[in-house]
């Protein structure tokens, strides 16, 4: 009876020092700082969220989950109500999303903010503030999956078309063509082996036609500057061109003095010797027809009608 006693005491002694244990863990571990409440209305799913889930700002951890309603006003929503630390940045621009914790199912509240407004939102245990909740990954994910099966049936109905058997034996038909067409080039080239081992000496000739093409292009380029520089010579000051060009100037110009000033003199000379030669002539009828008058000079001439000593004309 006494081994009893002391089994049943110390057992009982053990369960009061566990349950010891686990109320100063709890009383170490509670949370003293008042957080400030929002509240989250949410028309979809919240499965995995229960009261004390992380509530993240940004993923940074900021408060827990308070409480989780159904919205009398609305069936369908649920009311979640968090508690955050006064110190966190909640704008009116912040908004929520529903995350999930990898592989256990467990869910959390996501607070983002795109910095799009700087007013606080105000917020107190009486008229907890709203804060709106935007669908998460999954959530998109769920809303589009009806879209993604079909695009996901569409695609396989034309993989399916285009693996049909038809169009197997097409592919089937068109690789054989290839195998047909790779031996074909095979035995080409190597029929065109000895020309292609001819080739070599060709382009060598070809090279070398190739360089003494160049070199009578050089030639050529040569005898053309040559020819540019003869002609620049020949029309630049100084030249024969140029020489020839005065020259003709100068004749031109002693032709116009010549009709200009020496004709018009060899003109009046002639007009003069002229002259010159009748008075001569003159003066010899008279010489012949009168010699004394070469030796007494002119015969006086005999008064005319009204003169004095005319004789009248039947002398």
């Amino acid at each position: 009876m006494e081994n009893r006693s002391h089994a049943l005491m110390a057992g009982i002694f053990t369960l009061v020092l566990l349950a010891a244990a686990a109320l100063a863990a709890v009383w170490i571990g509670r949370d003293r700082t008042q957080l400030q409440p929002y509240e989250i209305i949410s028309a979809t799913a919240v499965s995995g969220l229960n009261p004390q889930s992380t509530v993240r700002y940004q993923g940074v951890p900021v408060g827990k989950v308070q409480s989780l309603a159904l919205n009398p006003d609305k069936p369908g929503q649920v009311r979640i109500r968090i508690g955050i630390a006064p110190n966190t940045p909640i704008t009116e621009s912040t908004w929520a999303e529903l995350g999930v914790q990898g592989v256990t199912g467990m869910s959390n509240v996501e607070l983002r903010d795109d910095g799009s407004s700087m007013a606080r939102l105000e917020s107190s245990a009486a008229h907890p503030a709203a804060i709106p909740l935007r669908p998460g990954f999954l959530d998109r994910v769920e809303q589009r999956g009806g879209k993604l099966i079909a695009n996901v049936e569409e695609v396989t109905e034309q993989l399916r078309r285009v693996l049909s058997e038809q169009n197997v034996q097409a592919l089937t038909a068109s690789l054989q063509n290839a195998t047909d067409l790779t031996q074909s080039l095979k035995e080409a080239s190597r029929d065109l082996a000895p020309a292609m081992a001819k080739v070599g000496p060709l382009m060598d000739s070809l090279g070398n036609a190739s360089r003494q093409a160049d070199r009578a292009a050089r030639e050529v380029g040569d005898l053309a500057q040559q020819a540019r520089q003869s002609v620049a010579r020949l029309t630049g000051p100084g030249g024969a061109l140029s020489a020839a060009t005065s020259s003709l100037n100068d004749i031109a110009l002693a032709a116009a003095r010549l009709d200009g000033e020496t004709l018009p003199a060899i003109t009046g000379m002639a007009a003069n010797v002229s002259e010159a030669a009748r008075g001569a002539a003159v003066t010899l009828r008279r010489v012949d027809n009168t010699p004394q008058s070469f030796l007494f000079g002119p015969a006086p001439r005999e008064p005319g009608p009204g003169e004095a000593g005319f004789a009248g004309f039947g002398r």
